[in-house]
């Protein structure tokens, strides 16, 4: 080791010798420290949320409305029958779509899945809980220490305010069933964020380990080897020993979605079915599998229609339809395989491909009967939506992104947003944004291609510029994201001050 640092000193010459190994050692500490020792993000305003849960009122039993979000895991726009594929069947879905409304237009909030689910639970902008860049890894893995290396976190922070725990304040029974992907750590899983009931996975389905949860016990245990550096696996063909089997999670996430509705039919609920499935790798039902013109994907989506016929079943059978409003979305756009339909891009890209997402919404008496609407709308707006429908409060000490969307919903009223943000999962920042005629994004970063782009929503598929044509039109959305990345640069987390 002498000789070593001898000989380092005079090639590079004694103060960059020091200095190198100074970073060494710094670098190392971080690592030993993000490894082993973690602490998650500090929460801000601990106190602000607790004082706004406690004095959340208790919805009145008899005439609280029931929620159920079924969230489907990179199911594309073009995915489901009633959005135009022609060899995929999702005759269970597409009656939904005859009994509510379909939107044409609706958004997540970013087209991977963690920011896109955390912002769909918190009603807010992805960077606002810190999880704007990327995705969580599993604790096993690396990118997990490089994340905390780097001070991004891998768990949802605690200060955020969940749709689940504002109801759950309410005296709703909460339940969720899937996958959560918002960390991983003891006091960062789904009991610990406002659900009674939890079940599910805590990672995407090429994440190992890959246990399966019953509240905060594992239920069944992943004992596969990991791999790769990343702890993911993409195959659905490889068998790395003694793994969950993938091919029943849709049953299984569907039969205990069932039994909660079941159990809590005398007392208002909210239950969020959060699908693993389509995300890659593909593994279709033992019972189904080869029976779609899709392939093995389509054999996957029309299990997970067969699944939201099972839960919409369920809630006709005990009575509960009309009291209940039933959202099925996708948490981002088509990855391998799925199909973006007409649009451009796919997951992980600010294209419309990556984040304009199937939504369909079914309220009988409420919401009117086969429906398609062009309004806009985001996840975000389902915590909105929710609690307004609820009788619950919104907390007033941070902005919250979402607009309630029953006008638009129930009668059609314009769309609460003028414009919406994309957000890129590399850098985190908004980078391209929206209104009811033009999409305006700052950069392409297409191979030197690199320039302002503006298009028609309502005419092409982001394929041809016309800034030339709309000067004017491209001026004012590129305000609107300049204004916004400068908001969201002095103030990320969007905090508000009392009164404000």
């Amino acid at each position: 080791m002498r000789r070593l640092l001898l000989g380092l000193a005079l090639a590079i010459g004694y103060p960059a010798a020091i200095l190198l190994i100074l970073a060494t050692l710094t670098l190392a500490a971080r690592y030993i420290q993000a490894r082993f020792f973690h602490a998650p993000l500090a929460p801000e305003r601990l106190a602000e949320k607790d004082a706004y849960l406690a004095g959340i009122r208790a919805a009145d039993p008899a005439s609280a409305p029931n929620f159920v979000v079924i969230l489907f895991d990179d199911l594309g726009w073009g995915d489901l029958s009633s959005y135009g594929n022609r060899l995929i069947r999702t005759p269970r879905t597409d009656q939904l779509a005859d009994e509510g409304v379909r939107m044409t237009d609706f958004y997540s909030a970013a087209p991977v899945c963690t920011p896109s689910r955390a912002a769909l639970l918190t009603g807010r902008y992805a960077i606002r809980s810190h999880t704007q860049h990327m995705v969580f890894f599993s604790d096993a893995s690396p990118i997990a220490t490089l994340r905390r290396m780097l001070g991004l976190g891998n768990e949802l922070i605690r200060d955020e305010i969940l749709v689940s725990e504002a109801l759950q304040a309410a005296g709703y029974a909460t339940g969720m069933v899937g996958k959560w992907h918002l960390g991983g750590v003891p006091g960062h899983r789904p009991n610990d964020f406002g659900f009674d009931f939890w079940y599910g996975v805590l990672w995407s389905n090429d994440m190992t380990p890959l246990h399966l949860y019953r509240n905060q016990e594992i239920e069944e245990r992943d004992a596969r080897d990991p791999g790769t550096w990343t702890g993911a696996f993409r195959d659905a063909d490889t068998d790395r020993g003694d793994g969950l089997d993938q091919r029943s999670l849709t049953e299984r996430y569907t039969r205990e979605a069932v039994a909660f509705i079941e159990r809590n039919r005398e007392r208002p609920f909210f239950l969020f079915v959060s699908h693993t499935f389509p995300h890659v790798p593909h593994f279709a039902s033992r019972q189904h599998a080869g029976s779609s013109a899709g392939g093995v994907y389509g054999d996957v989506v029309e299990d997970l229609d067969r699944s939201v016929g099972a839960v919409v079943d369920t809630l006709d059978r005990l009575g509960l339809g009309e009291r209940t409003l039933v959202i099925v979305t996708s948490d981002n756009g088509a990855d391998y395989n799925g199909s973006p339909g007409s649009l451009r891009g796919r997951k992980a890209s600010t294209y419309e491909g990556g984040q304009r997402v199937p939504m369909i919404a079914r309220w009988p008496g409420r919401i009117p009967a086969g429906v398609v609407s062009d309004g806009l709308g985001m996840n975000t707006d389902l915590f909105s939506t929710l609690l307004d429908e609820a009788g619950v409060p919104a907390p007033s000490d941070r902005l919250i992104d979402g607009r309630d969307l029953m006008p638009l919903l129930e009668r059609g009223a314009p769309s609460a947003h003028d414009v919406l943000f994309y957000t890129s999962s590399w850098t985190g920042r908004i980078d391209a944004v929206r209104d009811r005629r033009f999409k305006y994004r700052a950069s392409t970063a297409d191979f030197g291609r690199n320039k302002p782009q503006l298009w028609r929503m309502d005419a092409d598929a982001e394929a041809h510029n016309l800034i030339a044509l709309h000067p004017e039109a491209a001026q004012r959305l590129a305000g609107r994201l300049e204004t916004e990345r400068a908001a969201q640069v002095e103030n990320p987390r969007g905090w508000l001050e009392p009164g404000s």
